[in-house]
């Protein structure tokens, strides 16, 4: 009898491992390392000569040279294309 309850516990810890996730797996997803949906763009044929970063919003923000692009970004610019620096089409 108490052999098959000690088989008994053994079995559901078992199982409870083993239906546990592993390792937080989100760490290779974008939420885990904070993607900003942003990404660096420039237009020198439109007079923008800089790089900025434009997000999914369609607003501009400061190219983050300290991370080295645009996750994150830095400060905003300007919440349209036509108001950044130099904008001429």
């Amino acid at each position: 009898m108490k052999v098959s309850a000690i088989l008994t516990v053994i079995a559901t810890t078992a199982l409870t491992v083993l239906a546990a996730p592993a390792a937080d797996q989100s760490m290779n997803g974008l939420m885990a390392r904070g993607d900003s949906g942003c990404y660096a763009f420039s237009d020198p044929d439109c007079g923008v000569s800089g790089t900025y970063c434009q997000c999914a919003n369609g607003w501009f923000y400061l190219y983050n040279t300290a991370e080295g692009g645009c996750n994150p970004p830095w400060g905003i610019v300007t919440t349209d294309i036509s108001g950044l620096p130099g904008y001429s089409c």
